[in-house]
């Protein structure tokens, strides 16, 4: 990292901070979080500042608050998507007030139940936001997982069958319920539609939560996303990686693993819960990878895609803590094969 990229990536982040988490096509605005990205695989201030007018585009002024929102109210307004700048008003106010760590601590407990909103996107802005450190755009990440947090649906109790989220997913890839995925406008449309079949809650309550099923749920994660190559499963990925970083301040860490198994469920059902590679198969995947990890790298820092930034990103950072080097396949395969 240098001095101009860093002085450029906050200057460039403040500004968007005028701007709609959506987009002016109704998706998520991913322009903060490519610019970490980014910025963090080595793109310099030339880089951040093209990606950003061309992205500019896509994105439109944030509206002014018409309610005001407190304590007691603000939760009326999760899942809201015309509550946006109240949103954003309330939690400017309440870090103003209080500091991100308190904010984070008394509130992400309520927000919880939305980690899988917006195709995980939610969080997602939340934890790039926890890692630039900046008060105001922490208050951008908590509105908009409120925003899209409306929560999947009750954790229901039922028959445990196994401490192994793959042991799931390998038994529901088997059956022809879940085969025909669901075709909406949005990941988030098509992981509700799952959510609320028949069977959805019986699955998700058979996996026993432990000690290690935070790391078990990332392994996951990456399994899915290494055996499909698919768009819904690298959201998994980074989805699962940010709903890690809001754990600190989460005092009941199985309530968490308990959202986040419902959320990677209902991404991996919707995808039609395709087959899954043997560890075999995933070796084989593994030991193909010939690709430099800086090269990887630095064609991510350049990327168009967004998501090429955010994944690369995201799976260095996992293989940097794991050192797991099916982090490093993924992303080279991302990287290397998109246009």
């Amino acid at each position: 990292m240098s001095e101009s990229s860093i002085s450029t990536l906050q200057e460039l982040l403040d500004e968007e901070l005028g701007a709609d988490p959506t987009t002016v096509r109704g998706l998520t605005n991913h322009l903060p979080m490519a610019l970490v990205a980014k910025e963090r695989l080595g793109a310099d201030a030339d880089e951040l500042i093209r990606f950003a007018t061309a992205y500019s585009s896509r994105i439109a002024p944030l509206s002014d608050p018409e309610n005001r929102l407190n304590e007691k109210t603000w939760q009326s307004a999760i899942g809201q998507s015309a509550a946006a700048a109240d949103l954003r008003s309330y939690f400017v106010r309440l870090i103003t007030e209080v500091g991100t760590d308190e904010a984070l601590r008394t509130h992400l407990p309520a927000l919880l139940p939305g980690v899988g909103g917006a195709g995980f996107h939610g969080v997602i802005r939340l934890s790039y936001a926890i890692e630039v450190s900046s008060p105001s755009r922490i208050a951008a990440g908590m509105a908009y997982l409120a925003e899209v947090g409306r929560p999947l649906g009750q954790l229901v109790p039922g028959d445990v069958t196994t401490q192994d989220p793959m042991k799931v997913f390998f038994d529901v890839s088997k059956s022809s319920e879940w085969s025909v995925p669901p075709s909406q406008k949005t990941i988030d449309e098509e992981m509700r539609i799952v959510a609320h079949s028949e069977h959805f809650n019986g699955v998700v309550s058979s996996l026993e939560i432990t000690e290690d099923t935070e790391e078990k749920l990332a392994e996951a994660a990456l399994h899915v996303f290494a055996s499909s190559n698919d768009f819904t499963a690298l959201h998994g990925v980074t989805g699962l990686a940010a709903i890690s970083s809001i754990r600190p301040w989460i005092d009941d860490g199985d309530l968490v693993s308990r959202f986040a198994f419902q959320a990677l469920t209902a991404a991996y059902l919707s995808i039609g819960a395709p087959p899954l590679w043997s560890p075999n198969r995933l070796d084989e995947f593994v030991g193909s990878n010939k690709s430099d990890p800086k090269e990887v790298r630095a064609v991510a820092s350049l990327s168009d895609d967004e998501h090429v930034s955010k994944l690369v990103y995201t799976a260095n950072e996992c293989w940097e803590r794991t050192n797991d080097p099916l982090y490093l396949a993924v992303a080279a395969r991302k990287a290397l094969s998109s246009p």
